[in-house]
């Protein structure tokens, strides 16, 4: 830490309020409440020698109690010999899908759990149901504070994305952006407002208000067709609604479903992913054989820079008007339906990177705050590098009307990471529930539903009341309740890096407040005054958010 006496950084978190660590609580499979066909089972190698066969049913334990509301760990002791999902349910309200990899000795699985104080139900029910579960256990969980960069990845980024950038950070854990992601632009007229396009529109409808992020897809901009005349209006279209989407105050958001960069198949999904055509490009054709260094010369590389330099050119077109966005390239990393991750985790990073450093470094372009999406929570596997993106993101598709926060993989996420990036639901079915969220204490940046046309209906997956409460939650910035860029002013404290967000609101019993004098001044990212040491004790609660002592 530069400067200590200048800046102290203040991280409180739930740790400070217990004076030991917390023994877990364990709870038999066996004696949990059986149903839809789970049965007792026997087996030395278990607790108590006994465990229970899921089958096709629900394991719930009914009296599950914690001295405080808070966030706990579940880890449940299972064994499975295929990897599974299933449901995690409580209180009887579906809390998250864990992942359950296949094992054939008794291992954990981890998810974080919001309890209130008292007794509580948790259930595992079927999802895909089919594991043995021997017991879980409950112990307090306590996250650690995030710490974000100031600054983007991007060196000599322009004005809109310091703005840009400067906004994420500031109102990350605090309030998230609604979005919207388009489909169908065949109803968009070139300098028409971006609101009467359909999947922007059907969100007005259900809520009064418009998204505040819209995203646009090059899925027609690459591949053996994309100079045919449809597929060059639809990327002019999308284009055309980014500039009215930044122009209004809003945010542009790209994503990239790249098509055959050898331009044979007009296709990126890879064989037994899609009933349509798919492609059978290797991108390993483009390094030197069993490196990840690049073949220069290979027609795989050079196929790969021709559609990243095309890429390009659409993001410094928009550069020169002044505006910045968000993009996403090669997204949902390690899930082997794209081209781009049928390879191994390295060369997936490596492949990544290039791109990076082809639209960064080589075509200059610095106005994209840049996303690296992974297909889990397993992030580190596939992780091109902290230096190569902003924020990490993750597509969540719950069933129809599960509005829950997804706080397992915010924490998985936030966990595998080490809390140094901006966290995005980048797509999702059903929105996040904003009440839930703050309650699970995991707000995300942004959420994505699909797109509604195309016959997808997703935003259908959001009950419309949910969607009037969400929109209208002050926590929830709409279009309406962005400041608009011209007037956004960055703090000169947001690039101060001797600051950290707080994870936990300031409580009499946090030591970092008590060792506070009369004469330690605390000041908000605006240089203002918020209170003395002392005067932080007692009742007196500040926002999360960040801090700087003098």
């Amino acid at each position: 830490m530069k400067n200590i006496e200048k800046a102290l950084i203040l991280a409180v978190s739930a740790t400070f309020l217990t004076s030991a660590p917390a023994l877990a609580a364990k709870y038999e499979a066996e004696s949990a409440t059986l149903s839809g066909g789970a049965t007792p089972g026997a087996d030395n190698s278990a607790s108590g020698s006994k465990f229970v066969n899921m089958n096709g049913g629900t394991i719930t334990f009914p009296n599950v109690s914690v001295e405080n509301a808070g966030k706990y760990e579940l880890a449940i002791t299972y064994r499975a010999d295929n990897p599974k999902n299933n449901l995690i349910k409580v209180n009887g309200s579906t809390s998250q899908t864990l992942a359950f990899p296949a094992t054939t000795s008794w291992s954990k699985a981890i998810a974080i759990v919001t309890l209130k104080k008292g007794n509580n139900s948790i259930a595992i029910d079927k999802d895909w149901g089919w594991i043995s579960v021997d017991y879980i256990d409950i112990t307090p969980y306590t996250p650690a504070p995030f710490s974000i960069s100031p600054k983007p990845v991007t060196p000599n980024p322009t004005e809109g994305l310091v703005k840009l950038y400067a906004f994420l950070v500031e109102n990350f854990e605090k309030k998230t952006i609604s979005g919207i992601m388009t489909g169908d632009l065949g109803s968009h007229t070139l300098g028409d407002d971006f609101r009467k396009q359909d999947d922007v529109e059907e969100i007005y409808k259900r809520s009064g208000k418009y998204p505040a992020l819209v995203g646009v897809d090059f899925l027609f901009a690459s591949g053996p067709n994309a100079k045919s005349s449809w597929n060059m209006e639809y990327t002019t279209k999308a284009i055309d609604i980014a500039k009215g989407v930044w122009k209004a105050g809003g945010i542009p958001n790209f994503t990239w479903h790249w098509k055959d960069p050898l331009d044979k198949d007009d296709a990126f999904y890879t064989p037994g992913a899609s009933n349509g055509t798919t492609t059978n490009f290797n991108f390993a054709d483009a390094f030197v054989a069993g490196t990840t260094e690049w073949n220069t010369e290979s027609a795989a590389y050079k196929g790969i820079i021709n559609d990243v330099d095309f890429i390009a050119d659409f993001f410094l077109d928009l550069q020169k008007d002044g505006v910045a966005g968000i993009f996403r390239p090669l997204h949902e990393a390690g899930g082997t339906w794209f081209w781009w991750s049928i390879n191994s985790g390295k060369q997936f990073a490596a492949l990544y990177r290039l791109v990076y450093d082809r639209m960064v470094n080589v075509k200059g372009v610095r106005n994209m705050v840049w996303v690296y999406n992974p297909s889990t929570d397993d992030v580190n596997g596939w992780d091109p590098g902290d230096s190569y993106y902003d924020v990490l993101g993750i597509d969540i598709y719950n069933r129809s009307g599960d509005n829950s926060s997804n706080a397992a993989s915010f924490d998985g996420l936030k966990a595998k990471n080490g809390g140094k990036k901006i966290l995005a639901l980048t797509e999702n079915g059903p929105i996040p529930d904003v009440a839930k969220m703050h309650e699970d204490v995991s707000v995300w940046s942004w959420w994505m539903p699909w797109y509604h046309t195309w016959n997808s209906k997703f935003i259908d997956q959001t009950p419309d009341a949910v969607w009037k409460s969400n929109m209208e939650d002050d926590r929830i910035l709409t279009l309406d309740k962005m400041p608009g860029w011209d007037k956004y002013v960055v703090s000169s404290s947001s690039s101060d890096p001797g600051t950290t967000r707080l994870n936990k609101v300031l409580t009499s019993k946090a030591p970092e407040v008590r060792h506070l004098g009369d004469r330690t001044r605390v000041y908000n990212l605006n240089g203002r005054a918020v209170g003395n040491g002392s005067g932080l004790s007692g009742e007196r609660r500040l926002p999360r958010g960040y801090y700087v002592t003098k």
